[in-house]
């Protein structure tokens, strides 16, 4: 029953459920984004370059498993769009900070789940902090939490 308050909350948070969609990592411009980061005064750090194209490859790969993982969950479209939002300044989006946030909130989303079954869970105080949050379940469980 109280797994079914977060699932039912947390569908009513959302437009429609459907199979996830993702930008292409193209699409990121990740390598305008590490060569504004690594150029000084016209010079291209190569090294921290192909760090950050790199580490930008590994964090679109990393969201794109999550996004597997969670894709029958009906919120997690909005999630994905919620970390697009968030890190993308520009037209270029910061891949490897997009899978942080959907790591970050996927997590928060298992804590839910997993605190949903325990016998002191206070479904009013649930509701109060996933209004106030949203499908960001991360804060949502600090809210809870606190």
């Amino acid at each position: 029953m109280k797994h079914q308050v977060i699932v039912l909350a947390a569908f009513l948070c959302l437009t429609g459920a459907q199979a996830a969609t993702f930008p292409s990592h193209e699409s990121a411009r990740s390598d305008e984004l590490c060569k504004a980061q690594w150029t000084k005064r016209g010079e291209l750090d190569q090294g921290m370059y192909d760090y950050c194209m790199e580490r930008e490859s590994e964090g679109y790969d990393e969201a794109l498993l999550l996004i597997k993982r969670y894709n029958q969950q009906p919120w997690i479209q909005a999630v994905i769009d919620f970390a697009i939002k968030k890190w993308t300044k520009t037209g270029i989006r910061q891949d490897s900070m997009v899978h942080y946030a959907i790591q970050q909130m996927t997590e928060g989303w298992e804590d839910l789940a997993y605190e949903a079954k325990q016998p002191q869970f206070n479904p009013n105080k649930y509701q109060s902090c996933l209004g106030k949050w949203g499908i960001q379940f991360d804060m949502v469980m600090y809210c809870y939490k606190k």
